[in-house]
This record gives structure tokens, sequence and C-alpha cells, in this order.
């Protein structure tokens, strides 16, 4: 039994490797089953004894990607105790990966499930885990806001500065040049800092609403 065990796990491990490598070469669009199990050098069949299909191992390999991102935005943030600091080496992290790895992070976002599939909950904490970069440096912002403002503050800041290297990275019509992207995006925390300190006093972003 512990054999088997062992050899479905050195399995499943080559299929992740040989999906990762094939979506690194050429993108997730173009990510095929044959393709994967040929490089793994493993019969077609037995990607079904592995994973129950090609989405079960693109999700996985987007649990890979996640672990990854976390601990870049971790290692950013390490030792920064100033919140505006931690918040700056998050954005700057979460583009700094983004470049470096733009196949396996644009599939985080790009690939197409079953239309049917709901997410694994193992897969929306570790989506969610990645909030915590923004929300542990607003917290120390803003310690009147009660923890759902704060989850919901971190979910909008998340999305403003993913959609604008998203549109960046890939060229849309609004995005921003290379030279400038960095830059940027450090301009506009700081701009959220401060409408964040301003809100104390009453300025919109810092309202709750109540």
């Amino acid at each position: 039994m512990t054999e088997r065990i062992d050899r479905r796990e050195a399995l499943r491990e080559r299929i992740l490797s040989a999906a990762e490598a094939r979506i690194v070469a050429g993108g997730v669009a173009v990510l095929r089953a044959r393709d994967v199990m040929a490089d793994a050098g493993a019969a077609l069949g037995g990607l079904y004894n592995a994973f129950d299909d090609l989405d079960d191992v693109v999700l996985h390999v987007n649990s890979r990607t996640l672990d990854r991102l976390n601990g870049a935005l971790s290692d950013a943030r390490r030792g920064l105790e100033d919140p505006a600091q931690a918040l700056q080496a998050s954005a700057l992290a979460y583009l700094a990966f983004a470049r470096a790895h733009h196949p396996l992070w644009s599939a985080l976002f790009d690939y197409r499930y079953a239309f049917d599939r709901r997410m694994p909950d193992w897969l929306l904490a570790q989506q969610g885990d990645l909030l915590v970069h923004i929300v542990e440096p607003l917290r120390k912002l803003r310690p009147d806001w009660d923890e759902d403002t704060l989850l919901l503050r971190a979910r909008i800041l998340f999305g403003a500065i993913h959609g604008v290297v998203s549109t960046s990275l890939e060229k849309r019509f609004v995005g921003l040049s290379a030279d400038r992207l960095a830059t940027e995006i450090g301009a506009f925390v700081d701009v959220i800092v401060a409408g964040t300190l301003h809100g104390a006093d009453g300025g919109a972003w810092g309202s709750t609403g109540d």
C-alpha cells in the first residue's frame, strides 16, 4: 500500500511539473492533457489515477503558484513595521512576481474551469491568505475599522493594484508603460495611505458607512 501511494505521489509530481512547464512555455490556454502526460512519461489514462481531470491539475498548479506568490509578499514585508512601507513593498513585490512569472500568474486568473466547478475550500483559503499582506498594514493605519471593513478595503485595494498590473502587462489600452509602472503603483499606494489616514477625520475612503 505504501509503495502504491508513493508511486501515485511521484506521478502527481511529474504531472504537476510537466503542466507547469507547459504553462510557462506557452500559456495555460494551450494546455492539453495529452501533451502533459507525454511530458510526464505516462499514458493519458494515468492522469485519472492521480487527478480528477485537467482542471484539477491546473487547480494544483495554481496552488503552487499561490504559495510562491504568498512567499514573495511575505519576504517583501518582513521586518517592515511601518504600514505604509509594508503596503508599498507588497504592491511592488506583486508586480515583480507578475513580471517574473507571467504565464503562471496569468493562469491564476485566465484559466476557465468547467462552468459548474466549485473552487475547493483549500484553494479559496490560499487566495484569502494574500489579503493578509494588505489587511495587517491597514489595521495599523486604521485600528478603528472592524474586521469586515478591513477585509472589504483590502479586497478593493488588491483589485485596484491587480487591475493596473494586469492591464499594463497585457498591454491593454489603459495600461501603463513598463518604465512607469512601478513608480505609478508606488504613487497610487501613497494616495491610498494618505486617504486612509485622512479618513479618520471623515475622508471618503476612510468612512465605514456607519
